[in-house]
This record gives structure tokens, C-alpha cells and sequence, in this order.
């Protein structure tokens, strides 16, 4: 399953939404206050909908507690008993992993997310994951302004989103701090830009594979993350012949097998989650994963019998960066910058005793004791103070 929705295909946020992410911003803002709201012909007018539309949310808003009537007068908001400091909520801030429109969250992009939306809760602010239903930057950039956010910080973000970047810094005040998956040397100036160091960890992986005399590598799978890491590769001087797979090709595992069976490369990296596919793959092909073939993987993907050149991107410290690096923003601290992180390649051989199935520690290791973060569970239960 894609791990992505396709959108509504209208490419408008959703009737009745802004209406109420403007409710619930007065009630944010004003926290121990009874604010009058606008009266359905002016909200109706205001966002382009219909006054009935107006009806059904004011309705649904006043049934939840959040508004309340009162004869002759017009409709207020109702005091939440929420928690100001100094007399005013916390800043919101986004979270956006690409375009908004995951329909899970990979490891990858999770890790991220949630490290940095820890950072982001302990440094102060409140958190708000975005899930988005516009199609095409236009869209997108109405969508976020109308969040009633002070701050996005962006996750998982390609070249193919650097319009709505730039968009977003011409059209809002919105503080932005970004993750580059792929793309990093793009990003726009005078945006706080973060990302993983691939090309060094592939001149490593080189150098390992031509000092273990290795001749052949498949890389599986070429994607717009991984090519910094196959550009790494192949820069060193007298590496292996390399067969790239792209994950877009028709049929593509079988075409793998195939080539596998006939050609016998003596290396091969795995990307992320195809790991157990493609392992599968090799030991009923009965290659020696334990010599005679050179595995490659990335480490968060692993089981604890593996061996092999292991690939460790330090996703929970980047997530912190990036959620201190916004909570900075905030308090007007430190002048833009680009950081990249460098990724670890070390040999691994297989554990000893307990398998590795639990990992919370390779999140947070403070918590390995603890069962987890607990940071991350601040407040959230009360997410549907911004209910999309």
C-alpha cells in the first residue's frame, strides 16, 4: 500500500474547516475569555461558504462545549481551561511531513517527527500534526495559513516541494525550519535547513567494499534519498561495477530475482524497508550473506541476526535539532543555517541472546527504563482543540 493518499482532487481544504480551525483559534488565543464570534452571513462571506455549512459547524462546535448561545445577544466562545504562561497560551507549531498527505508514517519520517515534536513540548510550544487535503501549492499554502500556526517545522521535504517553501516565506509571517530528504544543496537561503550527510557515508561504504575486494554491488533501490548515497559510492576510485534498480520499474522484485540468480553479485544494499523482501530473496537463492556476499542496510531496518555493513542515520538527534531550532525561531534567536548530520557505517555481526524486537531505545535511549518518551504524550489527548 502507498504509504501516501493522492488527495481530494479538489484541491480546497475542506468545507467548514477553516471556519472552525478560526473558532478554536480565538479559544487558543483568548483562553479565559468569552469572545462574541462574527454571525453566520459575515463567517459565510468571510470564508467562501455556504450559510448552512456555517450552521452545521457552529452546531457541532456549540454540542462539543466550545460556543455557547446566548438570547438576543449572538454566540460566544466557552471558556476551556486551558493553561496560559504569563498570561497567554504557548506558540503552535506545525508539523508537516511533506505535503501532508501521508496515509502512515514510515520509520524514517516518524522518528523525526517525533523526536522533534518532543524538542518542540519541552522547549515550550504546543505541537499540532498537520494532515492536509489540498492538491497543488496554491492550495497547500491556504490551507496551512488558515492552521492559525506561528511556526512549521517541515519533515521529509524534497526538491519537489520547494515551491511551496517559497511560497509560504513570501505569502505568511510563519517561522519555518525544514528537513531535506533529498535536495539539500536547494533548499532557498535564509531558511533553516537540516538533513543527513549520505554522500560521505556512501565514500565509506566504498572504500569498505574495494578493501574487501568486492566486484559487484546491486543497489536496491535508487530513490531521490538514496542517490546521494550511490553518488558516494561511486566516487571512490576503483569501486565495484554497480547495478542500479529503480523502485518505479514494472515488476521489479521479479526482475531482481532474476538478475540475482544469473549474475551472483558479491555485494548488495538494501534501502530501508525492502530489507526482509530482499533478503528473503537471497537466502532461497542461497547466497552467503555471511561472506561471500557484502550486505549493506540501513540500521533501523535490521533483525538482530544480521551481518554486515550497517548504515545508522541519527534520526532522533536531527528531530531534536530541528524542534530546538524552531523553538529558537521563536524566541528570535541564532541567524539561519544548514546542518548536515553525519550518518554512521560500521560492521555489525549477529547478537547474542534476546532478539532486538522492541528498538524504543534506539528512539530515546533516556527512556530505555521507562517504557518509551513520555514527553510525547504532553497534552496531546486534547488534540481536537485543532481538529481537522
Amino acid at each position: 500500500m502507498d504509504r501516501k493518499t493522492t488527495g481530494n482532487g479538489a484541491g480546497q481544504m475542506r468545507e467548514g474547516v477553516k471556519i472552525r480551525h478560526y473558532i478554536m483559534d480565538l479559544i487558543y488565543r483568548h483562553p479565559n475569555e468569552r469572545i462574541l464570534i462574527p454571525g453566520s452571513n459575515e463567517l459565510a462571506a468571510r470564508f467562501g461558504v455556504a450559510r448552512s455549512t456555517v450552521t452545521l459547524v457552529l452546531k457541532s462546535l456549540t454540542e462539543q462545549g466550545y460556543l455557547e448561545g446566548r438570547r438576543g445577544i449572538g454566540t460566544f466562545t466557552k471558556h476551556q481551561n486551558l493553561i496560559p504562561v504569563g498570561g497567554k497560551m504557548p506558540p503552535l507549531v506545525g508539523l508537516l511531513a511533506g505535503d501532508g498527505k501521508y496515509f502512515y508514517y514510515p520509520h524514517q519520517v516518524w522518528a523525526v517527527l517525533a523526536a522533534c515534536g518532543a524538542e518542540l513540548t519541552r522547549r515550550g510550544c504546543n505541537v499540532r500534526p498537520l494532515a492536509l487535503a489540498g492538491t497543488g501549492t496554491e492550495a497547500l499554502v491556504d490551507e496551512i495559513s488558515h492552521q492559525y500556526l506561528e511556526a512549521l517545522a517541515m519533515i521529509d521535504i524534497g526538491v519537489e516541494h520547494l515551491p511551496l517553501i517559497r511560497h509560504l516565506r513570501e505569502r505568511s509571517s510563519l517561522r519555518l525550519a525544514i528537513q531535506m530528504s533529498s535536495g539539500f544543496d536547494s533548499a532557498p537561503e535564509g531558511v533553516d535547513v537540516f538533513g543527513f550527510d549520505l554522500r560521505s557515508a556512501g565514500v565509506e561504504v566504498g572504500r569498505r567494499l574495494i578493501a574487501e575486494g568486492r566486484r559487484k554491488l546491486f543497489f536496491i533501490f535508487e530513490n531521490p534519498m538514496s542517490t546521494e548515497l550511490l553518488e558516494g559510492i561511486r566516487s571512490v576510485p576503483g569501486t565495484p561495477e554497480v547495478i542500479v534498480f529503480d523502485w518505479e520499474t514494472p515488476a521489479v522484485f521479479p526482475t531482481i530475482r532474476s538478475r540475482l540468480e544469473q549474475e551472483r553479485p558479491d555485494a548488495v544494499y538494501i534501502h530501508d524497508a525492502h530489507y526482509s523482501t530482499v533478503r528473503r530473496m537471497l537466502d532461497e537463492l542461497n547466497f552467503d550473506t555471511d561472506g561471500d556476499c557484502r550486505l549493506i542496510a540501513e540500521a533501523h531496518v535490521l533483525p538482530g541476526n544480521y551481518r554486515g555493513i550497517v548504515l545508522e542515520l541519527p534520526f532522533v538527534e536531527l528531530g531534536r535539532s530541528l524542534g530546538g531550532r524552531v523553538a529558537d525561531l521563536l524566541s528570535g534567536v541564532g541567524a539561519p543555517a544548514a546542518r548536515r548530520f553525519p550518518v554512521g557505517v560500521r560492521m555489525a555481526e549477529p547478537m547474542t541472546g534476546e532478539a532486538s524486537c522492541g528498538r524504543v531505545g534506539e528512539f530515546f535511549p533516556e527512556h530505555l527504563s521507562g517504557g518509551g518518551a513520555p514527553e510525547l504524550a504532553q497534552d496531546m489527548s486534547r488534540s481536537n482543540i485543532a481538529d481537522n
